[in-house]
């Protein structure tokens, strides 16, 4: 399941489809399941819609080994419907609605028929791979993706992100290598641990949910939101590794681990709702972002302005309202060359309109 990032925050509400997605597969949370429930409720053909879908990838999953991405095979449906019902999950448990003409070309047998081939169509053994080969999972610039992988644990792929699961994965080698970020829910088996590789990082699951972050200068950045993780620098050999419980936030540079206890909240995972929120981040995390999210290269020269860091938060900004604000909030001008935004010291000869 991919989301594009929306150039504006201005825009009517929509239909959320991908919330809708993720509460079918299992990956809301208690907000957006509620929301999304809530939502169904009032609309009983699209509620029909997703029942059948989840019915029959349920049906197909029990009768063999594969496995069935419901997410897909409803993104196939709706596919075929020209339908825009409109709900919007926002945080708090609301529900935004917006009246809409709604065409119903998939009412009776031919809903059916079209659910049923979707259903079908999401039937693949993880996902058409073959097991006993890695299997890379890659997002582009603005556009996110969650993976289930075959253990029951599921990913949530920031954009511009790459994942790549060993082969063999779930016959003892729970293993994954990550470029870029991604949001890790792991089905706990103490046989087998869940371990992430990320530019000589190691993070080693014993029963958790956490993130991992890598930015421009090489630095890996891990927040733990339940459980514990073992992280571990792979180059220092015999080095133990650093425990990291609920809430506590490991960062792995230049070969040492720093860790900040008791940290990390709800807004370290925003990103993986359609928001980019920093508190005090330094602006190597910010330029990982904004290539991965907008594709836009932010470059700071001047070692002072480079040492700031960044407050603020986005939600369907624009790239140039992005900017902007960063702007504003460090105290910089802007200089546009193409994809490539230069931010230095306020002064004459810059230009503050990127």
């Amino acid at each position: 399941m991919s989301e594009e990032i929306r150039p504006s925050a201005a825009s009517a509400p929509e239909t959320d489809w991908d919330a809708i997605s993720r509460s079918v597969a299992g990956e809301s949370d208690a907000v957006e399941s509620a929301a999304v429930s809530q939502w169904l409720a009032a609309h009983p053909e699209d509620a029909a819609l997703v029942a059948l879908v989840k019915a029959r990838a349920d049906q197909a999953e029990s009768r063999s080994a594969v496995s069935v991405d419901t997410e897909r095979a409803l993104a196939a449906v709706r596919s075929r419907i020209t339908a825009t019902p409109s709900l919007t999950v926002t945080r708090g448990g609301a529900v935004k609605s917006a009246s809409a003409t709604v065409t119903r070309r998939w009412r009776g047998p031919a809903f059916a028929a079209a659910a049923v081939l979707a259903a079908m169509v999401g039937i693949a053994q993880w996902r058409g791979g073959n097991a006993t080969s890695p299997q890379v999972y890659a997002t582009q610039v603005g556009q996110r993706d969650s993976v289930k992988l075959p253990d029951g644990s599921t990913v949530v792929l920031a954009p511009g992100s790459r994942l790549t699961v060993a082969s063999g994965f779930n016959a003892g080698n729970r293993e994954v290598t990550l470029e870029g970020a991604a949001y890790f829910d792991v089905k706990h088996d103490g046989a087998h641990p869940f371990v992430v590789h990320s530019r000589g990082a190691e993070i080693r699951d014993i029963g958790t949910a956490f993130s991992v972050n890598t930015d421009v200068n090489g630095r890996v950045a891990v927040a733990v939101t339940h459980g514990i993780v073992a992280l571990r620098d792979t180059a220092a050999g015999s080095a133990a590794p650093v425990e990291l419980r609920a809430g506590d936030r490991g960062v792995l540079q230049a070969g040492s681990v720093a860790v900040a206890r008791g940290t990390v909240t709800d807004e370290d995972m925003a990103w993986t709702r359609g928001q980019l929120a920093y508190r005090d981040a330094p602006l190597a995390e910010v330029q990982a972002d904004l290539r991965r999210w907008y594709g836009i290269e932010l470059q700071v020269t001047d070692a002072v302005l480079a040492q700031r860091t960044l407050t603020a938060s986005f939600r369907g900004d624009s790239a140039a309202q992005v900017v902007q604000v960063i702007a504003l909030a460090l105290g910089a001008d802007v200089v546009q060359r193409g994809d490539t935004i230069l931010l230095q010291p306020q002064g004459p000869g810059s230009t503050p309109n990127p």
